[in-house]
């Protein structure tokens, strides 16, 4: 079925002067947002809850804090949506047509495609001919080159469901795609692959005729075709079931000379390429112009590469979109992270990056992952059918899947959010009738909280371990940007766009992903940040190689205002992490910000500095003193002392702050100072082993009641969490501000990175 790693795609190297970042910003009128409700439902990965409705949550205003914030801005958009799919390849038709009764047959159909009653599929790629799963073996529909043109093969099992997939969603959409054309077509003489499989330079205009034929057999069965692609992965042919090789020349050609003229007048368009995301293949391909003038789009899979290569290929040729047209699930996955991890990963990172739909692949198999015709033994569908006695399972690809497809409507476009940071992946998209849907996943093993800021509104929510949410909403954003406020700390993955670049695990502190694999003009953007009073920028790199380089800080694109340059010297690895801080000039307003390579580093984060910033009134906030200086201490008599500072997994720098005991222990950690009367804001971040009855930052001592923000038994095993206390009004000219924790025998909780502020 597939050749899951192929070599690594070749690097480009391109003036970043080159790239027009093609994102629109719209400026309605706008209309007060309040209180929006905001509509919820969930999935989780042993699927003890599907696609499950919860309760509603309401926005309220939001309040600026370093909490990990999804920032949602709909008057910023990106590419179309048409919608999401799968395949009814000959072994999912077989399966569905004749291994079940009538009755389960229709309510597997409208759970597939009804927008209303199902997950609404709008998105089909069937082949043209047999592929790897044929449960009849290699058939074509022109056996020589005299016999005559028959789809009558597909009349059996797969016409029959195509109609009634296109009555259930009439905004269906097919994509079609050859393994192999008929042998006799080919050097090899076989619908086989192999090194000779090869198409006979003779037979160009046969095999474009092909698809002509095609065509018009599926339009006269109702069942229009709305693109095809030249070949099924042209880069790789196994001997084991239908394939073919094309260079990218080769293809090319054939679109130029044969299929693209051929096609004229049929409303039928062609997609180039449809292979990995580590093939090169695509520049050299457009490089025929030619060919491009007849080709509208790039298609592409998932198995080998990272989905940012679509990005970058779509600001090298903005005018051909992308489509994601094969992406199978597998049973290889319950050895790593699991189907429905891999899923929502899947769908989210394919829409961030440019692709109109997400297809699967097949959209039913049998209990042994069949029936196959020689290729994947290990692949699994939508849905799972027992031949023997006709039972459906709704499988974890059916539901990451209905989280976007059931909300987001063919039309819809994809918004404005920041992306990964602290485990939380997300898409958000804008439906035709203003509806917003925002798609999470929490790839961690915690509850994770995060906020989603849209507009000058904002909520919180506590997403489960391994588990997804689509959040609905409708309303018009209050404001015309949804601001990153310049207090916040940005992870590098989060970015909203990037061209030539890829995610990596990061070895940083807090662990997730790291921005590398870049070159001379690579780089990454954020929307809308707020840059009023900026003067320096705080960034974490790390650079394995003996040569330096730079950073740029742009405004606007890739080559507007230089706000400052960074240097990057040799950290001794390419996970050797350290902090560089440089002055900025120029910032001012409310600007998209571009972090631009001028060669190889990976970067973690960002921390912006400003002239009016607060400085922190607490000592040794950080215990990087390596102790507890200027710290003071309570524990029961006979305990160790609070204080014990140790060095593994701090949040920033090198020492944290411990309590621990063997047995059930009360400590608190404090720190009185004396400052002048006015409004403060106290913070902490801690993480602990999850035992706390209490686990709280505590202010007392300024004129009022002891203030706490207590995780309690909601404590986040292992996550960082930021514990803050607001609007703390003093009175007296002094607050003491502390730690404390309650908690089971042989528990354990991290604190670091204090911060008290005045207003």
């Amino acid at each position: 079925m597939k050749n899951k790693v192929l070599k690594n795609a070749t690097g480009i190297l391109l003036s970043v002067a080159l790239l027009v970042p093609s994102y629109a910003i719209f400026k309605p009128n706008i209309a007060s947002a309040a209180g929006e409700t905001v509509s919820v439902w969930r999935t989780n990965e042993t699927l003890t809850e599907k696609l499950a409705q919860q309760s509603n949550i309401v926005f309220s205003p939001d309040v600026n804090s370093s909490q990990n914030t999804i920032y949602v801005d709909e008057n910023v958009t990106f590419q179309f949506v048409d919608g999401f799919g799968a395949s009814i390849t000959d072994s999912s038709a077989y399966l569905m047509n004749q291994k079940l009764n009538a009755s389960t047959r229709n309510a597997l159909m409208t759970n597939l495609f009804s927008p209303t009653n199902g997950i609404g599929i709008s998105w089909l790629r069937q082949t043209i001919g047999a592929s790897d799963f044929s449960h009849i073996g290699n058939y074509n529909y022109k056996d020589s080159p005299t016999a005559p043109f028959s789809i009558a093969q597909d009349e059996v099992d797969i016409i029959p469901l195509l109609q009634q997939a296109r009555n259930l969603n009439p905004n269906l959409k097919v994509v079609a795609s050859p393994w192999s054309p008929p042998g006799w077509m080919k050097e090899n003489g076989s619908m086989l692959g192999g090194e000779t499989a090869t198409l006979k330079a003779a037979h160009y205009g046969d095999l474009a005729n092909y698809f002509v034929n095609f065509i018009d057999a599926y339009a006269a069965k109702g069942v229009p075709i709305y693109a095809v692609t030249p070949q099924n992965e042209p880069r790789w042919a196994s001997t084991g079931y239908p394939g073919m090789y094309l260079t990218p020349q080769e293809e090319a050609n054939f679109v130029k000379n044969n299929l693209g003229p051929a096609l004229s007048g049929k409303n039928v368009k062609i997609f180039a390429f449809d292979h990995n995301w580590d093939v090169d293949f695509v520049p050299a391909y457009y490089n025929d112009t030619a060919a491009a003038n007849y080709t509208s789009a790039t298609a592409w899979h998932c198995y080998g590469g990272e989905a940012t290569i679509m990005s970058t290929m779509h600001y090298l040729y903005p005018n051909k979109d992308t489509y994601e047209t094969e992406c199978t699930g597998g049973i290889w996955t319950d050895t790593t992270t699991g189907q429905f991890d891999v899923d929502m990963k899947n769908l989210t990172k394919t829409i961030r990056h440019w692709s109109k739909n997400f297809i699967a692949w097949n959209i039913a198999l049998d209990t042994n992952h069949g029936p196959t015709n020689g290729g994947c033994t290990t692949c699994t569908g939508l849905v799972e059918i027992n031949q023997s006695n006709g039972n459906v399972t709704y499988g974890p690809s059916y539901y990451s899947m209905g989280h976007l497809s059931k909300f987001v409507n063919p039309g819809a476009v994809r918004i404005a959010s920041t992306g990964y940071a602290n485990g939380i992946h997300n898409v958000a998209l804008k439906n035709a009738d203003g509806s917003k849907v925002l798609v999470v996943y929490n790839e961690t093993t915690a509850n994770n909280v995060f906020k989603v800021k849209w507009g000058n509104q904002s909520f919180s929510y506590s997403l489960p371990p391994k588990s997804a949410v689509t959040f609905k909403w409708s309303g018009q954003q209050s404001t015309a940007n949804t601001i990153i406020p310049n207090t916040y700390a940005l992870k590098a993955s989060a970015y909203h766009e990037a061209f030539s670049i890829k995610p990596e695990t990061s070895g940083d502190v807090g662990g997730g992903l790291d921005i590398g694999h870049a070159s001379n003009g690579s780089w990454i953007m954020f929307k809308n940040v707020d840059l009023a009073g900026v003067t320096g920028i705080n960034v974490r790199v790390a650079n394995g190689s003996s040569t330096s380089t730079t950073m740029e800080v742009r405004s606007g694109s890739p080559t507007g205002t230089l706000l400052g340059t960074v240097p990057v010297e040799g950290t001794g690895s390419w996970q050797t992490w350290t902090t560089k801080s440089e002055a900025l000039s120029g910032a001012t307003g409310v600007q998209d910000i571009y972090l631009v390579y001028k060669g190889s580093f990976n970067l973690n984060g960002i921390e912006f500095t400003t002239s009016n910033m607060t400085p922190n009134l607490l000592l040794n906030e950080g215990f990087e003193a390596g102790n507890a200086a200027s710290w003071n201490d309570w524990h029961p008599s006979g305990q160790a002392p609070a204080y014990a500072v140790d060095n593994d997994t701090p949040r920033t720098g090198t020492y944290k702050l411990t309590h621990y005991a063997s047995s059930a222990y009360q400590q608190t950690t404090y720190q009185a100072v004396s400052v002048p009367n006015g409004t403060y804001k106290a913070s902490v971040w801690v993480r602990s082993s999850g035992g706390q009855n209490a686990l709280r930052l505590e202010a007392s001592n300024y004129g009022g009641t002891t203030l706490y923000h207590d995780l309690g038994a909601t404590s986040t095993p292992f996550t960082w969490v930021e514990l803050v206390i607001d609007n703390i009004n003093v009175t007296t000219g002094t607050i003491t501000i502390g730690i404390h924790s309650n908690a089971q025998a042989g528990n354990w909780a991290a604190i670091d990175d204090f911060k008290l502020v005045k207003k």
